[in-house]
């Protein structure tokens, strides 16, 4: 990602919390796109200011069974728990509190333990879908990682819980969430996730 993407995005978050309590910035993008890499580089610039929700967190736990059965659409709209995101997480942290909430353990394939999140000045949101419309009038700064197809699937290869009829179901239901919603062109910026 070109650094002056990450600056670019940085000040405006800056800007933002400045007449604000609190700022909430998604950063969306298919898988390995580098959400994560965007959302590590803002904490990084700004340091105390920031904590990180990460969209994995709310996988929703699904028998093997019942995710070998959706299709694209369904995919997109049933693999993330984005009800529990905005209520245990993001309603919260918008308000001003500290919140906590089960993430997610991909081992295991249920919720376990608790991650506790300060309230802080800025908010970053990473994850796939986190500019779906329902998620959207939490969001204040909108951000979208754009990175090449052949890129991604190479990253998402590499990790080793990926098995490829699982990438191929997924990337569906990506593919179907950015034909569909478009998530690119409501995004106050879209940057190069190469």
């Amino acid at each position: 990602m070109p650094p002056d993407d990450l600056i670019k995005v940085a000040t405006a978050l800056v800007r933002k919390a400045r007449r604000s309590n609190v700022v909430v910035a998604a950063i969306d993008g298919a898988g390995g796109a580098g959400k994560s890499t965007l959302a590590a580089g803002i904490r990084h610039q700004l340091g105390e200011l920031v904590s990180i929700v990460r969209g994995d967190d709310f996988y929703r736990p699904l028998h093997s069974d019942e995710r070998a059965q959706l299709d694209a659409e369904y995919g997109y709209r049933n693999f993330f728990d984005w009800q529990r995101m905005r209520d245990e997480a993001l309603v919260p942290l918008r308000a001003g509190t500290d919140t906590k909430y089960q993430p997610y353990d991909w081992l295991s394939g249920q919720l376990r333990g608790w991650i506790e999140v300060k309230r802080k000045p800025i908010i970053v949101v990473e994850g796939v879908y986190s500019t779906r419309p329902e998620l959207r009038d939490l969001i204040d700064v909108a951000v979208f990682v754009d990175t090449p197809r052949e890129t991604r699937l190479a990253r998402m290869q590499a990790r080793a819980q990926n098995e490829t009829n699982w990438i191929e179901r997924w990337m569906a239901a990506e593919d179907w969430y950015l034909e569909h919603v478009r998530p690119m062109e409501t995004a106050d910026f879209v940057v190069n996730g190469s």
